[in-house]
């Protein structure tokens, strides 16, 4: 993940601390349950594009093996297919 545990639960609290003191949401479970769904669906997402990452970095390596890892070339490539994996999957990264 891009992203520590560590990070994910503080980036967690700031969204449910900032929902809440500007009134975005009337909570009907406790806020520590909030902050613990935020953080789940945090490293869901994250998880998601890790696996889209390594499946597009697995898919070149097969498929296109004159292909230098690190060039512009491999860049362009990896981030096509990264794209439609994401949209294979109904995946939509921000």
């Amino acid at each position: 993940m891009r992203l520590t545990e560590e990070r994910v639960a503080v980036l967690a609290r700031e969204i449910c601390d900032r929902l809440l003191d500007e009134e975005v949401i009337d909570l009907e479970i406790a806020e520590s349950d909030f902050r613990h769904l935020i953080e789940s669906l945090i490293i869901r997402d994250l998880k998601v594009e890790d696996e889209i990452d390594e499946e597009a970095t697995a898919f070149l390596l097969r498929t296109k093996p004159n292909l230098e890892e690190g060039s512009t070339e491999w860049g362009i490539e990896l981030e096509r297919k990264k794209e439609d994996l994401a949209v294979a999957r109904g995946y939509v990264a921000f």
